[in-house]
């Protein structure tokens, strides 16, 4: 091979950034065992590292020339990895990259990494979308870049879950790259591994024998070895405990992804029948191990820690079935493979995995009342399988799962009242109850659960001022209070609750500017008073707020392109922008406004076709829509909006006594001529209490005689 100026040459779909971030990393900075370096090849003379790797993100200067600076470092490039999965397979820059490195008469230089997909699903039919390959990898390429009469089967390490795994296929490239045996490099891994923790080990065993009473003990050789695994285990539950809670709050977790492969190594080196005790650390290790998975966003990762994890720990319970911790261990288990579950979307299997930890912690609960730790698992199981009823609509169960945790966190803080935390749990439920019980239409019973949970807050706002995570849930308690006050048309009260949470927004964003999750907050802030200001008819100050959210949505979605709630936040921002040029009589405005929210929340729907807050948006958008096609005389087009938007809240169900989505399908109704059914809904809010302005002022005019003192500012 020519000497060239990189050792590879990563090409990759940016859909797969993550793929090419670890691998990058992972080529850059692996440690080729001592007795290869120097060794001739046909791959080159080996170095003591496998570095540099370009990739284009890290590599190439901002210039125009892009294709010539590939070109170049192709050329450069000693051998081609290609990142293959679906986005690859279709991406043309991947398949001009393979054709030019091959163009230059490399063809046996080139490595694959699957990380998704299938190879060669293109010539199945009706799965050509799996297909993980891009067309330069599947043919030979002549020296025009062109496509040659015959097929090639490219050289491919596969970390796809149930095949090589992450770790072999890692050292499966090197095998490729550096041309040497793939076992010599396995058998190389695996003594480093084991030599690192005898290390630590041993470090840990040298501080230990330096205190006294250890070195008799030391003295025994089986004693020493128990010790010394003693001191490797301990480790193991430091650097996935405490060490990844702090590497968590740093957003580093990516620290301990070595960390966890060499765990898994030293477990898989002591072997089946270990004590009981070894089985319940190793059921931990796999758990805490599994959590920093899920935590990367690894859901196949964490789910394969989690399940087996979940086996020794029934495993182990099982040979002490009196253990109440080994009986916890199997609900830790059970309750992150639900969070698992629910983070991919698979509700049914995360209500399965919740519905099995339930009697088993509940069993363990009774035996043994006085267990805090133990009474949280109580309420977090419930509280879980609360939220997952929720989402399914089934509301009654859900309130029983609430009303369970209320029960638990209640007496936890009237037996512990100066708690923290124990107080934290209550006011989390008491909005959960809030929340619920406002999409049930039980208005004043969430302006009660949302009132308790401010003045539980405020109490532990006094007892630590400086806190600001508790700044933070008060602030949006306020939101969710002032939301609740305004839909009983009591907006003097729901401007005060959200101008309060949108002063600690400020200053906590002022002090942290580049949280994105406190922006997110500061923005739905400006977004919510500002609708609450147009309501009273302060315009002024309502495009001024409306002005702030606007910049903050945009730098959040620039941000983070792919974040739901920045995209649901910029799209509820654009619609209450167009209602306020609607009210003021730009129509043209509010018609460029409302057709811009109306195709981001569609873009949401396309992707979460369940999502009760997109639905919504889109009916309101589209009655909006509706309305200026009206107002220009253009009724076909104005039933048309409306009927879509009707359609729009089918996700909602026939039964759904969420009072936005009422209002919003009994207007519809109403302006569609369907009268009869439009009264029965507004018969339903009035009983409900709801007085939302907005409501009031279409209701009166085109359903019913305007009650006495009711407030007319604003319209939908």
């Amino acid at each position: 091979m020519p000497q060239c100026k990189y050792h590879a040459f990563i090409s990759y779909s940016h859909a797969d950034r993550r793929w090419a971030d670890w691998l990058h990393k992972a080529l850059e900075t692996y440690l080729i065992p001592q007795r290869l370096v120097g060794r001739t090849t046909a791959a080159g003379t080996i170095p003591k590292r496998f570095a540099p790797v370009f990739r284009d993100r890290d590599e190439l200067p901002s210039a125009t020339d892009l294709d010539r600076k590939v070109n170049e470092a192709l050329a450069q490039s000693a051998a081609l990895v290609v990142i293959c999965s679906p986005h690859s397979a279709s991406s043309r820059w991947v398949d001009a990259e393979v054709r030019e490195f091959k163009r230059l008469g490399r063809e046996q230089r080139v490595f694959c990494l699957i990380v998704d997909g299938e190879p060669n699903a293109g010539d199945i039919p009706g799965r050509e979308h799996e297909e993980c390959f891009a067309p330069a990898l599947r043919h030979r390429i002549g020296a025009d870049g062109g496509s040659m009469p015959g097929r090639t089967e490219p050289i491919a390490a596969d970390a796809r879950p149930g095949k090589d795994g992450k770790a072999n296929a890692k050292l499966k490239l090197l095998s490729g790259l550096l041309d040497v045996g793939f076992d010599e490099l396995r058998q190389r891994e695996q003594q480093r591994a084991h030599r690192k923790l005898a290390w630590v080990a041993g470090l840990s065993l040298v501080g230990m024998l330096a205190t006294s009473g250890l070195a008799a003990f030391a003295l025994h050789a089986r004693n020493q070895a128990q010790f010394q695994r003693e001191q490797a285990e301990n480790l193991i539950g430091f650097m996935l405990g405490n060490l990844k809670d702090k590497l968590d709050e740093v957003n580093r977790l990516d620290i301990l992804d070595e960390v966890a492969d060499h765990v898994m190594g030293y477990w898989d080196a002591q072997g089946p029948g270990a004590s009981v005790e070894g089985s319940g650390k190793r059921a931990k290790a796999l758990l805490m191990i599994g959590q920093v998975r899920l935590a990367q966003g690894r859901m196949d990762d964490a789910g394969r820690a989690f399940a087996e994890s979940l086996d020794i720990a029934r495993a182990t319970a099982a040979r002490q079935p009196g253990n109440p911790d080994l009986q916890m261990a199997v609900v830790d288990a059970y309750s992150f493979q639900g969070l698992n579950e629910w983070q991919r979307g698979d509700i049914d299997a995360a209500l399965a995995r919740f519905d099995k930890a339930l009697p088993i912690v509940a069993r363990v609960v009774h035996a043994h009342p006085r267990n805090g730790d133990w009474q949280e698992r109580l309420m977090w199981a419930y509280n879980n399988r609360g939220h997952l009823r929720e989402v399914r609509g089934q509301f009654e169960q859900a309130l029983g799962d609430y009303v369970s945790v209320q029960r638990v966190a209640q007496a936890l803080v009237e037996r512990q009242p100066g708690n923290a935390k124990y107080k934290q749990r209550l006011a989390d439920t008491y909005d959960s109850l809030g929340q619920l019980l406002y999409k049930q239409g039980n208005l004043a019973g969430a302006e009660r659960y949302y009132a308790a949970e401010r003045a539980l807050l405020r109490t532990l706002l006094a007892d630590d001022p400086r806190n600001n995570v508790t700044r933070a849930y008060l602030a949006a308690a306020d939101t969710f209070y002032a939301h609740v006050a305004g839909s009983r048309g009591q907006l003097d009260e729901a401007r005060e609750s959200l101008q309060r949470a949108h002063d600690v927004g400020s200053a906590m964003l002022a002090e942290s500017p580049g949280d994105v999750d406190l922006a997110g907050d500061l923005a739905s802030y400006c977004r919510r008073l500002a609708r609450v200001m147009r309501l009273q008819g302060d315009r002024v100050a309502a495009r001024r707020m409306l002005a702030r959210a606007t910049t903050l949505y945009g730098d959040i979605v620039a941000r983070a392109p792919d974040g739901v709630r920045g995209r649901l936040g910029k799209a509820a921002t654009l619609l209450e922008s167009a209602q306020l040029e609607w009210q003021e009589g730009h129509r043209a405005r509010a018609a460029g406004l409302a057709a811009g929210a109306r195709s981001q929340y569609a873009a949401l729907l396309q992707e979460r076709p369940d999502s009760r807050d997109a639905s919504l948006g889109l009916a309101s958008a589209l009655l909006l829509l509706g309305k200026l096609d009206a107002h220009l005389g253009r009724p076909a087009a104005a039933a048309d909006a409306w009927n879509r938007s009707l359609d729009a809240l089918r996700v909602y169900g026939d039964d759904s006594r969420d009072p936005e989505q009422l209002s919003v399908r009994a207007e519809l109704l109403q302006l569609l001529g369907r009268t009869t059914e439009a009264r029965v809904l507004v018969s339903r809010l009035d009983a409900a209490g709801y007085r939302d302005p907005a409501f009031l002022e279409w209701a009166a005019a085109g359903i019913r005689p305007r009650p006495a003192a009711t407030p007319t500012n604003g319209n939908r």
